[in-house]
């Protein structure tokens, strides 16, 4: 019996992020000083994003049933840095971490994922050439998996109030 396959499908991962630079506000119906998205918005970049081996492995492992917990899967901190050197596939940790935040929120629909993480006014500021999202991360620099990698250009001040967005779509 032979069995003819017409349609091969392919999967992949498309990932953006957004950078949302805003002047910092006294805002006390959100908690103070730089804290809130009540600024006006001083600028918004867009960048495609490179998802290295580490974090399109982490999801076949994830898929095989060879996670033993929900978190082991879960993006759950974002990172800025220094480094210079382009994404490049074998990437496991940004080149030169400089400052890492928790996931504000972390929401889905349908073959799209959502992370969204506010840097405030006076918690970091500096000139960026890296960011990243890692999945089951800590609080300390180059822990968990890099999920993604992308070169930037930002710099943030003291007074301003940096909003990352990424967004993943799953072909």
């Amino acid at each position: 019996m032979d069995i003819n396959v017409k349609e091969q499908e392919k999967m992949g991962f498309k990932g953006v992020w957004k950078f949302t630079k805003r002047e910092a506000v006294d805002c006390k119906e959100h908690g103070g000083y730089g804290i809130c998205e009540c600024g006006k918005i001083k600028s918004i970049q867009e960048f495609d994003n490179l998802i290295p081996t580490a974090g399109r492995s982490i999801i076949a492992e994830a898929l095989s049933g060879g996670l033993v917990a929900i978190s082991d899967i879960e993006i759950n901190f974002t990172s800025l840095g220094t480094g210079v050197t382009a994404p490049a596939n074998g990437d496991t940790t940004l080149e030169t971490e400089t400052f890492r935040k928790a996931v504000a929120s972390s929401t889905f629909s349908s073959n799209q994922l959502f992370i969204t993480a506010f840097y405030t006014a006076p918690e970091v500021s500096g000139t960026f050439a890296e960011a990243g999202v890692h999945i089951n991360g800590t609080a300390s620099v180059d822990t968990g998996t890099l999920f993604s990698r992308v070169a930037i250009s930002i710099t943030k001040s003291v007074s301003e109030t940096l909003t990352i967005d990424y967004t993943t779509t799953l072909t």
